[in-house]
């Protein structure tokens, strides 16, 4: 008898080291699954968003700087809205600067608006922001809009238009252009 209540204790003890390791398995490929659902989930539910050079329309080489500068703000401002991407992600600046290399396109020319269609389709993007601004009265008008690819039109629901600043005051468009803009990106 006593042979046999060392066998149950001895399989008692196997039984529930086999439960204790059966329920350390489910938890373990639990954290593992949810782990790779949401990083599915995340990569599904993100929005690529390409922010493009902004043309300068006023077309004094001197102020083409303004081009690049407001286009790396604004994508700044918008990682800093996601920075863990959760929503969207926005396309960095330097491989657009490569592909406008590589494809020779020049903000300058004026086939800039027709020919960034073209770096637009490389970069594979569902949204796309870019705009134009000029100089008058020494003052920066700023216009900006969010494009949709496919129609290659800018979604007249999300516009920044006629945004006038102080030279020296220009990077206060940035928070106004990306506030208006961005619920765009998440819708």
């Amino acid at each position: 008898m006593d042979y046999m209540n060392n066998n149950d204790s001895s399989l008692f003890l196997r039984i529930n080291t086999m439960k204790l390791l059966f329920s350390s398995f489910v938890v373990g490929l639990f954290i593992i699954l949810s782990f790779i659902s949401s990083s599915v989930a995340k990569e599904a539910g993100q929005v690529r968003v390409a922010v493009l050079p902004f043309e300068n329309a006023d077309g004094r080489m001197e102020y083409n700087i303004w081009c690049y500068n407001i286009q790396d703000s604004l994508a700044k401002f918008l990682k800093s809205k996601d920075p863990e991407e959760f929503n969207y992600r926005i396309v960095p600046i330097d491989s657009i600067e490569t592909l406008l290399a590589d494809m020779n396109i020049d903000p300058a020319n004026p086939q800039y608006a027709s020919d960034l269609w073209k770096v637009v389709e490389k970069l594979n993007c569902q949204k796309v922001i870019s705009g134009n601004f000029n100089i008058q009265d020494g003052k920066f008008l700023l216009n900006a809009y969010i494009y949709i690819p496919e129609l290659k039109l800018p979604d007249p629901r999300y516009q920044v238009k006629n945004i006038f600043k102080d030279l020296d005051k220009i990077y206060e468009v940035v928070p106004i252009i990306g506030k208006k803009l961005r619920p765009a990106i998440l819708d």
